[in-house]
């Protein structure tokens, strides 16, 4: 069995240049994207800042170049998970500045054959039954996604988070990583949690299956549904 010897929250390092061989010459850090259209989120020192999407997923974690001055390494968990939470309140009050405008709504593409089969009290009965299933189905998956932590490790496994309702409650980074490593390779890892603790903790954003598609489907033409039913 292989011991585990990395270290978590806020024990002592006594062997931070473990890895500074390793590490000595960083790699160069790529061209900023511009952030204009994103949802940023700073922690209170301003070391860290996270951007994200309108949606509320990560696209990136930034640190300041000299972050280490500004907050000890061993803090730097709390100071993501502040950063990330004021950027996902940002991507969430713009949401619903956008909810204002139903016209933004793509209508249901209606299909090219038309169906004009008649239909009966049993077909009703029969789409109906269906549309509750698909519906009983999204429903659960939303209260498990909303009740139930989510938790992501990066593939460095340097870094854990826990999340729910959509929210990052806890963030875990290995302290003697931190204090040495490039700040790319950290921000890297930091971005990779973030966006897995979204990915599997937001639900689908509306219910979805064949009935409700075939409901939608007859709801988009009033004219079809008459004449189905025998009214037109």
């Amino acid at each position: 069995m292989v011991e585990d010897n990395r270290r978590w929250g806020f024990e002592e390092a006594e062997d931070w240049e473990y890895e500074a061989g390793r590490r000595a010459t960083p790699p160069p850090a790529g061209p900023q994207p511009d952030d204009a259209d994103g949802c940023v989120g700073t922690d209170a020192s301003g070391a860290v800042s996270v951007v994200a999407e309108p949606d509320g997923r990560v696209r990136a974690v930034r640190l300041i170049e000299q972050w280490r001055d500004s907050i000890d390494q061993r803090a730097l968990d709390a100071a993501v998970l502040a950063a990330a939470n004021n950027a996902t309140m940002r991507a969430l009050s713009r949401s619903v500045e956008a909810q204002g405008d139903l016209t933004a709504v793509d209508p249901v593409p209606v299909s090219a054959e038309v169906d004009e089969t008649p239909f009966t009290r049993a077909d009703a009965e029969r789409l109906f039954a269906a549309v509750n299933a698909e519906l009983a189905v999204f429903t659960s998956g939303l209260d498990q996604t909303v009740n139930v932590p989510v938790r992501a490790e990066s593939r460095g496994g340097h870094v854990r988070g826990v999340a729910q309702s959509g929210q990052v409650v806890r963030f875990e980074i290995d302290d003697r990583w931190a204090h040495a490593a490039p700040n790319p390779e950290i921000e890297g890892e930091l971005a990779e949690v973030l966006r897995a603790l979204h990915d599997r903790g937001t639900p689908a954003s509306q219910p979805s299956g064949s009935a409700i598609a075939e409901l939608q489907a007859l709801a988009s033409d009033p004219a079809r549904l008459l004449r189905k039913v025998g009214l037109a």
